[in-house]
């Protein structure tokens, strides 16, 4: 049995990221119904396997849209939009692999 388990995903719309499902540590999961229009949806993942142990944190992406949709999102909205996003395994990947490139953001002011 592992420590700690907490999900949280968000969703990437046009109007921006909405607060998705979660699940803090072992309990409930509170489900909320992906929002019209969803682009991109992001489950995060906070994993300690036991409470001497670090936690794994890791980030699963699911695409609704094309790649230069989502990216036109991402440059409106930024990629930070869960505390510590960037250091979740499996974001920045994702991000590099469909052409975001952070300094461009920074230039638009995202």
């Amino acid at each position: 049995m592992t420590a700690r388990d907490e999900i949280d995903e968000m969703h990437l719309t046009p109007n921006g990221w909405v607060q998705g499902s979660q699940q803090v540590d072992f309990e409930t999961w509170t489900h909320r119904q992906p929002p019209p229009g969803s682009l991109l949806t992001v489950k995060f993942r906070e994993q300690m396997s036991a409470n001497h142990s670090g936690t794994e944190l890791t980030a699963t992406e699911s695409k609704h849209a094309s790649d230069a949709e989502i990216l036109a999102a991402l440059q409106k909205h930024g990629t930070e939009f869960h505390s510590g996003a960037n250091h979740y395994k499996g974001w920045p990947e994702f991000l590099k692999k469909i052409g975001y490139r952070m300094s461009e953001a920074l230039d638009q002011g995202a």
